[in-house]
Parts: structure tokens; sequence; C-alpha cells
């Protein structure tokens, strides 16, 4: 097989349809692809996921090209990092973490959790941490859906849920609430345009494992909120006069039990035909939809 390639570009081509998964599975598969070429200190599909990498950040048009995300962290390689990039373009994530007792569950980027108080009293803090996911809805838009479902651990631990402004460019470096609110401020980028930057629904109280679904239509102006599948609010007026770009976010405090949110799900309906594939739970959450529309 190794005769039979003649031209790294070929090879790079053809991989470069492949998603990271793919490109590891390749890797593994012949020793061509998997082991350090003479060429870089890399595989073959390492190069190839730093190629994909390099050519998002020159991408003037991809709005993430200044994340964090797309930076090599340590001994990590760049398959992870490509895996970012494909999470970035085609799921949803925590992309920021503002205020300090927030962070990711095993580097997972999906899965976020508070941390854990020291005290024996139920919050040592009444400040939330706040994570601010990367997909983007517009509500100088008339029309579209937008649903997001979570998985909240953590007994009697408060939450809150709802949409803020995106950062672009930071992950690493958490902000803190004041140093957010200025940045949206002096944004000249019609994304931040109104004087409202974040609009959440709290406080939520989780028994434990619960799941929670939030559902957007920018067409009737309105917000649902559902706990283990059944509506808890549904609010008209909260985000009537909201502007610009916002993305989900959830805030969580500090507190004995340690709560912790996971995304599980997400489609949105922006032309008026089916969104992206739905995943487990989907027509149960759309039944509930249309029984409160």
């Amino acid at each position: 097989m190794d005769k039979c390639i003649d031209s790294d570009d070929i090879v790079y081509a053809l991989a470069a349809f492949l998603s990271p998964k793919d490109l590891v599975y390749l890797a593994l598969t012949c020793k061509s692809f998997g082991a350090a070429s003479g060429k870089t200190p890399w595989s073959r599909m390492e190069e190839l996921a730093r190629r994909q990498v390099s050519a998002a950040k020159d991408d003037v048009s991809f709005k993430w090209r200044h994340s964090d995300l797309l930076t090599i962290d340590g001994q990590e390689s760049w398959i992870n990092v490509y895996n970012r990039l494909h999470l970035l373009r085609t799921s949803i994530i925590f992309h920021t973490l503002i205020n300090n007792d927030i962070s990711y569950v095993d580097r997972n980027i999906t899965h976020i959790r508070a941390k854990k108080s020291r005290s024996r009293g139920a919050v040592v803090s009444s400040d939330y941490s706040y994570a601010i996911c990367q997909q983007s809805m517009d509500f100088q838009k008339n029309s579209g859906r937008h649903f997001v479902q979570y998985r909240v651990t953590g007994q009697s631990s408060t939450i809150k849920l709802g949409i803020m402004r995106p950062i672009h460019s930071r992950r690493k470096r958490k902000m803190k609430i004041p140093e957010y609110c200025e940045f949206c401020n002096s944004q000249e980028d019609p994304a931040f345009t109104g004087l409202k930057h974040h609009c959440l629904f709290g406080d939520l109280i989780s028994n434990g494992d619960d799941v929670y679904g939030l559902l957007i239509d920018l067409g009737s102006s309105h917000i649902c909120v559902y706990q283990n599948y059944k509506l808890v609010n549904i609010n008209y007026m909260r985000f009537a006069n909201l502007e610009g770009q916002f993305c989900w976010a959830v805030g969580m405090k500090k507190d004995q039990h340690r709560v912790s949110v996971r995304i599980e799900n997400n489609w949105q309906d922006t032309c008026g035909a089916s969104g992206p594939t739905p995943k487990e739970n989907w027509e149960l959450w759309h039944n509930l939809y249309n029984s409160n529309s």
C-alpha cells in the first residue's frame, strides 16, 4: 500500500474530507499514515489536522478563528485541536467561561461544573459564574426557533439558564462580569447592537439529575423553559427588546454539591424547514412545544 502513494498532496486532499475521528482510525490502520514522516516530526494525519486548523485561522470569514480553542496545548496532538475546530463548526460547546468558580469536566468542552464549597454552608458566594456557548442566534430576524437541552447533576443546586452575548476570541482567560459588560458595551460590531447583553432565567433548582430544555421562538417572541419535559416557564416579553446576536448560556454557584451541566442536544429551525437531524428525545420536546404554542 505504501508504494501506491507517491504524493503527500494526494493524501491530504483525500483525507481532508474525513472527520477527526476518522483521521485517528486511518492513522491506526496504516503505518504510512500514523507514523512520523521524514518531512515533519509528526504523522501525515497530524500534518493534515495542522493544515486544517491553520486554514481555519487564516479564514477571515470564520468568526472563531482567534479562539484559543484552536491553539495547541502542551503535548496534545493536532488531531485534538482539529476535533475542537470540528465541534466549533458542527456542534454546540461551552466556549467562554466567566468568573472563577466554573471549569470544564475532564477537559470536555461540552461539560462544565461549579467548584465545590469547602464550607458547610450551602453557598459560599452569591455570585454566579457563567459558561457561554458558541452557537449564535440573531435577534434582528423575526423568524426561527432555537432549542438546547442540558443534563444537570447536583442535588439542591441553583442554576440560571438563558442567553448572553458571544465572545469569539477568548477562552482560557476567565473574565469577570464587569469586564464582560464593558467588553460588550465597547463593541462596534452589529452583533452587539442594543443595550442589554444577557437574559437569564433563575433561580432554577436541580434535584440531582434533571433535564432542562430551552426553546426560543423569534417569530412569536417567546421563550419556553422545560424541566424534566414539563413546561415550568413561558415568557413573551423577557427578550422582546433584545437586538443583535446571543448565545446559549448557563450560570452556576459554588456549593457543597458541585453542580455540573452537560449539553445533550440542540437544534434550530431558521428557514421554515427542519433543522439539523434531531437527536434522542427531540419528538418529546417537539410535542411539548406544539402543545404550548
